[in-house]
């Protein structure tokens, strides 16, 4: 392995307020990067990985955000695939992928804070099948577990793996009758026991009918499989998500229900249930929007609006009784075109491209007992908007601590800006605060892209002309 340490000048600005401390390391150039992450908390550093497809380096920066290292490391082959990259408390572990000869060959490399290499192991090696997709991972909460879960056609290969001494647990391969892991699947979690559970709903060529059953796949190893389906008691399923309580051992269910094929929402669900307990056909039991609680969404009279439109399910999160709280955004995005043509090689008249408008407004939170009965819902006001940016900077960052969820976000999309944040509590009361002012600080705040580094501090990536910096906001 070459190791190449590149030294830059230090470009490091503290900002301090009552209560907070705000650093920002140099500017990161990330104009040639396929994708780039961000590995908190290895040791007292925090590294900055770059991945240019044929050359992958990692940035060294200490809790102070001030660089102090980059190294490149070089694979067996030079079109290697990324597939993980895990910090652990002194250590991080890469997981990579590539063919050779015909086969397919998954290792995992252990480095240091240093990105010094520790270890290397071959997880999998062999002959590469037709229909083989590429490999992807999920980690278990307490970090002990990672399942390598690659689509073979439509079957799925899983191989779940020992994250601290790299050993195979187990591999087997699903085949599911009238599943197609190609096109059903919706999202798959790992618990920290080494339970795989998959949710999905068969879909057509066009989209998935919202009359459909959800099912659920829950395996607790190659031979002990049991498949379950869940369907709405009156309307169709808008959105669905899945999480695992560790805490009492159940599995956390929530959506969305829809009357129509539309963007269109009257109803919600959110409820736990034991594993052990799931019945091979079960009714969710939903609760409706009321009409009050629509007038206030929306700001209009009792009685006009009958649905909400445009709000998507971005997050659930357990609360310690084993309810759950669903968080859903209002997200649009407006195509739009200038009026203006323009006039081609050959002298005709060409349209001009399209643009974007991007809103990320309201929030509503809306907390459930286990059983699923409603204990309290929340409307959270915000507006956002931006033009042709994919809507990076807008949307918020849900950070957690053991007593509150608090919802960080930028005010407005723009250069000079302030940060706010709405802190709920157990039982429902928010309160909105100031977090910062990036005034005069040429700061682009990405919260979509954030990483919790404790419970009182965030790593926020700030993005502006193909440059990036980290800033680092301890509370």
């Amino acid at each position: 392995m070459r190791r190449v340490l590149i030294y830059l000048v230090c470009f490091w600005i503290p900002y301090i307020s009552i209560g907070q401390q705000v650093l920002v390391s140099n500017e990161i150039n990330i104009k040639n990067n396929y994708a780039y992450d961000i590995l908190p908390n290895v040791g007292d550093h925090t590294i900055f990985y770059h991945d240019k497809g044929y050359d992958h380096s990692f940035d060294v920066y200490d809790n102070l955000m001030r660089y102090k290292s980059t190294t490149s490391i070089e694979f067996e082959k030079k079109n290697i695939l990324p597939v993980a990259i895990l910090p652990k408390d002194s250590t991080f572990n890469f997981y990579y992928s590539y063919r050779m000869d015909g086969n397919t060959i998954i290792k995992v490399r252990r480095y240091d804070m240093w990105v010094k290499q520790l270890d290397t192991v071959t997880i999998l090696k062999t002959p590469t099948l037709s229909g083989e997709g590429a490999c992807r991972f999920t980690m278990s909460k307490d970090k002990s577990k990672i399942i390598l879960f690659t689509p073979l056609g439509k079957n799925l290969n899983i191989i779940l793996v020992d994250n601290n001494t790299f050993e195979t647990i187990d591999n087997y391969t699903l085949l599911i009758d009238n599943f197609d892991f190609k096109s059903d699947f919706e999202k798959i979690l790992l618990t920290n026991d080494g339970s795989v559970f998959i949710s999905g709903r068969k879909a057509s060529f066009w989209n998935i009918a919202p009359e459909e059953s959800q099912t659920i796949i829950w395996a607790r190893s190659g031979k002990s499989i049991s498949i379950h389906k869940f369907t709405p008691d009156q309307f169709g399923i808008a959105s669905f998500a899945i999480d695992y309580d560790e805490i009492n051992k159940k599995l956390v269910i929530g959506g969305l229900t829809s009357q129509n094929n539309d963007d269109s929402v009257n109803g919600y669900f959110g409820f736990t249930i034991a594993p052990e307990l799931m019945p091979a056909d079960a009714e969710i039991i939903t609760n409706l929007f009321s009409l009050e609680f629509l007038a206030e969404v929306y700001g209009k009279k009792i009685g006009k609006v009958k649905s909400l439109t445009f709000f998507k399910l971005q997050n659930i999160r357990i609360r310690h009784d084993g309810g759950c709280v669903l968080l859903l955004e209002s997200v649009k995005e407006f195509a739009r075109r200038s009026q203006m043509n323009t006039i081609g090689p050959f002298g005709d008249m060409i349209p001009s491209r399209g643009y974007i408008d991007y809103y990320h407004e309201d929030i509503l939170a809306i907390a459930t007992y286990p059983d699923g009965k409603e204990h309290w819902k929340k409307v959270l006001f915000k507006k956002q908007f931006s033009q042709d940016d994919d809507g990076v900077f807008s949307s918020y960052f849900l950070f957690i601590t053991p007593s509150r969820i608090k919802l960080i976000f930028n005010d407005e999309i723009k250069n000079n800006n302030t940060v706010s944040e709405y802190v709920l509590d157990p039982l429902g009361s928010v309160e909105r605060k100031s977090v910062l002012s990036t005034d005069y600080q040429g700061l682009k705040l990405r919260f979509r892209s954030a990483v919790q580094t404790g419970p009182s501090s965030v790593i926020v990536p700030s993005e502006k002309n193909g440059k990036l910096s980290l800033v680092k906001i301890d509370y």
